[in-house]
């Protein structure tokens, strides 16, 4: 009944001018307003104040009546303007029509009349996935690792597995046994680098023709669920700034994306068991030693084709049971159903193709020397030094030979991305235009260093990405080499802080 507004405009009804004689006199309470007022002037006072209150009570009533009019009036002029979605049959705002047809007409015929909005479907490059699944890693928690570098395979599955607290989904923070290293990024490119250099070797075998590997079949790999660790590792790898798994077969790769063994085509190159593959290709010599072919029919020089067809299945399909606990570890980011619906995108970071190694130009053309005055001495001696880093990066890119290099590195297996690993804790290119932009590696020199021992070596800091030459040491091409090589060998390790 709007009593606070009545409250108010009844204080404020003035009293009679002779009420001001009566002030000093006996007083009594309004019986309307409750105000206390002379008992001389009271009758006529409490008469006034319920003119007033009738007053204000139609006012009251009159603009609540407008009010309610003036709602069911937009209500109705709302309904008559809005518009039918020709799909949807569904009425909508004339303002909004355009935008909602435009998005509705785009709708593929298994939406099942909801109007799509999966991100998934709008990625157009490789890149995009890549930012999406980053976009993934949840950044409030950490999924903490704790290894040795040595038998660093084992470990890191075993520690892997065990972390129960949080999911691989989250941030991932890498610290090695007895190294005052913090991880600020580096150490986990450095890791995923090292595991998924490790898992190929381990878990995948190539072919004669070099164009992917296929799973080992390992029984004891599928019971330990090495497997589902691998794509667990792999995902968190494209996910946290790591390099891409891109070593595998092209079917086993369509068969991560499906699911479906039926749609798969393989051939006899697909077959990288060594004896399977040495039967195929001695089958017209060696037609009846079948005992790892599986084959069942009659055995004859014209059922040729059938018992090599009997190889090859037998070769492959034996493998789907690591693919699909492979293919569960892809999960982690959806990855089987970004792959199923842009396998064409997917494919690069997945399957053996262009090669996207690190060689030296690359190293060399990141590299930003910090050079002292030009003309000076210093100036002419740092510009040696870094045709020495030149010439050294190009003569181990001309003996570098195929496969990962070992852990336990040896001088004669040094290889140019083991070199980059070494300054940046990433032995790939980067995969992001964020991450090529800002890509650079800083090269400082050290003038004043004692000569008076014997040997000093680079300090490198990873996480800055940036190395410092002791140039008092580095004077010919040869004393370059040696301490370059010793400190590679043997500086792996984050013991300076």
């Amino acid at each position: 009944m709007y009593i606070a507004p009545l409250q108010e405009e009844l204080d404020t009804v003035p009293l009679p001018p002779e009420a001001k004689e009566f002030e000093k006199m006996p007083k009594a309470q309004c019986t309307t307003c409750k105000k206390m007022v002379p008992l001389q002037i009271l009758p006529g006072y409490i008469k006034e104040c319920k003119k007033q209150l009738v007053d204000l009570c139609d006012s009251a009533e009159e603009e609540s009546c407008k009010e309610e009019d003036e709602c069911s009036a937009a209500l109705c002029y709302e309904k008559s303007k809005t518009a039918e979605c020709p799909v949807f049959s569904n009425a909508f705002h004339p303002e909004i029509i355009e935008f909602h047809a435009a998005s509705c007409g785009l709708r593929t015929s298994d939406d099942d009349g909801h109007e799509s909005s999966d991100p998934i479907s709008t990625f157009q490059s490789s890149e995009d996935i890549l930012n999406w699944i980053g976009y993934q890693v949840d950044e409030t928690n950490t999924f903490s690792i704790c290894v040795s570098r040595t038998d660093l395979y084992n470990r890191g599955m075993q520690q892997w597995q065990r972390q129960k607290k949080t999911s691989p989904k989250c941030r991932l923070k890498v610290t090695f046994f007895a190294e005052a290293g913090i991880d600020t990024g580096a150490l986990t490119k450095e890791f995923l680098t090292e595991m998924l250099v490790e898992i190929e070797k381990r878990l995948f075998v190539e072919g004669p023709d070099k164009k992917g590997k296929n799973p080992i079949y390992c029984l004891n790999s599928l019971d330990c669920n090495y497997f589902r660790t691998a794509g667990e590792v792999m995902a968190a790898s494209l996910a946290q700034g790591g390099p891409c798994p891109n070593f595998l077969r092209e079917w086993c790769f369509k068969y991560l994306c499906s699911g479906d063994s039926d749609s798969i085509q393989v051939s006899a190159s697909d077959v990288t068991d060594l004896e399977l593959s040495q039967l195929i290709v001695k089958a017209p010599d060696r037609i009846f030693n079948l005992s790892g072919s599986r084959y069942t029919g009659i055995v004859s020089v014209d059922k040729r084709d059938s018992i090599i067809r009997a190889v090859i299945l037998h070769s492959t399909m034996r493998l789907i049971p690591m693919l699909d606990q492979l293919r569960k570890g892809l999960q982690l980011y959806e990855l089987p159903k970004i792959m199923k619906t842009h396998q064409d995108l997917c494919q690069p970071l997945f399957v053996t193709g262009e090669d996207n190694k690190v060689d030296a130009v690359f190293i060399l053309e990141n590299s930003r020397p910090v050079f002292s005055e030009i003309g000076s001495a210093k100036h002419r001696m740092e510009t040696n030094i870094m045709n020495f880093f030149q010439d050294s990066l190009q003569e181990i890119e001309d003996s570098e030979q195929d496969g990962p290099s070992n852990n336990n590195i040896a001088p004669e297996s040094l290889t140019v991305g083991r070199i980059m690993q070494w300054l940046t804790g990433q032995g790939h290119k980067p995969l992001l235009p964020s991450e090529k932009k800002d890509f650079v590696i800083n090269v400082k020199f050290h003038h004043d260093c004692d000569t008076q021992h014997t040997v000093c070596f680079p300090i490198v800091s990873t996480c800055s990405r940036t190395i410092t030459f002791p140039s008092a040491h580095l004077k010919t091409f040869s004393e370059f080499k040696n301490i370059m090589t010793l400190a590679i060998c043997h500086g792996q390790t984050f013991d300076r802080v």
